[in-house]
């Protein structure tokens, strides 16, 4: 039984509290937050944009509470220790917790720059604990099946990619924390780089990135379209932002067309994730239960009771996706595509 402190009861810190209570190898010892409230179990308030926003008051009997993160991450009962604070925290409580010696799970993105997450990378390269970024899309079940079919070749080579995830400006947060782009980086590092992310898990590194991007309410880029060519034809391109006026709802949705297929999925449609097959046939794969968020955590549980380091995700590739929103925001400052040796 992995024993658990999770370190800011918001959106995905109650996701995440959820996932671990009803997981048979894990269990919450230990939570952290500057909210009495929230220390009382007293979490109807709590805010989101995607999945089930029904909240009710949590009974924390037997679980340790503190206002304070640094005295969850010296609890010596705690193995685990699951971050989910504004992204500008991330690097102090990360490299703490991977320095007290435990396991850690980090929300995406990974830090506010490249440089800070350059910091977590080395300390997690030299900590006895595991690490890993909630970079949950990889794992999310539409996203995982379309990946795994298409690296195992039965399709072909991949030809063309459109990546899109939109949203209202995600006012819910604690402080308003992600409407503060110095605090969240806005929507290009918090919401776009899932698609970032994806494109780099699914095809590797493209030769140069092109993006046009605006303004919207965290005072910093909140929509942003990139386009990431790649050294035999293959391009993507990834659209992404949040200043899409409420209550216009969350959508995910990508489309992949490959030698001998072309994979769709679209949440907002209610269908489910179909390939188009180069025979005229209309293919429904099979998906694997859960979310994304129970699949990563599940699958980080397993890593640390095997004792095998996280390979689907590692501190390089989430460092990596850091890097490419900064490559991002470099062509939309220049207008000039950028070369990305």
């Amino acid at each position: 039984m992995v024993k658990v402190g999770v370190i800011g009861i918001g959106f995905m810190g109650h996701t995440h509290y959820q996932i671990y209570k009803q997981h048979k190898k894990a269990k919450v010892v230990a939570i952290a937050d500057y909210r009495e409230s929230r220390l009382r179990g007293e979490w109807g308030d709590i805010g989101g944009n995607v999945g089930d926003m029904k909240r009710e008051r949590e009974d924390l009997t037997g679980i340790s509470t503190y206002k304070k993160p640094m005295d969850l991450i010296n609890d010596p009962n705690v193995e685990l220790v699951d971050i989910c604070m504004p992204t500008d925290m991330h690097k102090e409580l990360a490299i703490a917790a991977l320095k007290a010696g435990k396991h850690v799970f980090l929300e995406k993105p990974m830090a506010r720059d490249s440089k800070e997450a350059a910091e977590i990378a080395r300390a997690a390269s030299r900590a006895k604990g595991y690490f890993m970024v909630g970079h949950c899309i990889r794992f999310w079940p539409e996203y995982e099946v379309t990946y795994k079919l298409i690296k195992s070749g039965k399709y072909g080579k991949v030809r063309e990619v459109l990546l899109r995830r939109v949203a209202n400006p995600p006012t819910f947060a604690d402080k308003n924390w992600f409407m503060k782009q110095r605090r969240s980086g806005g929507a290009i590092l918090d919401l776009h780089i899932h698609d970032i992310d994806y494109a780099l898990y699914l095809l590797g590194k493209p030769k140069r990135v092109w993006a046009w991007g605006s303004k919207g309410p965290s005072g910093g880029i909140d929509v942003v379209h990139a386009g990431y060519e790649y050294s035999g034809g293959a391009h993507v391109t990834i659209i992404g932002g949040w200043a899409y006026h409420a209550p216009f709802p969350f959508n995910m949705e990508f489309c992949i067309r490959c030698d001998k297929g072309t994979f769709l999925y679209d949440m907002a449609t209610g269908k489910p994730l179909t390939i188009y097959t180069d025979k005229g046939k209309e293919v429904v794969p099979k998906l694997p239960d859960g979310t994304g968020w129970s699949r990563e955590l599940d699958y980080f549980i397993k890593c640390i009771e095997k004792k095998t380091k996280p390979e689907v995700i590692t501190a390089k590739s989430s460092l990596e996706s850091v890097k490419f929103v900064e490559l991002e925001r470099k062509s939309i400052e220049t207008g000039k595509a950028v070369p990305t040796k």
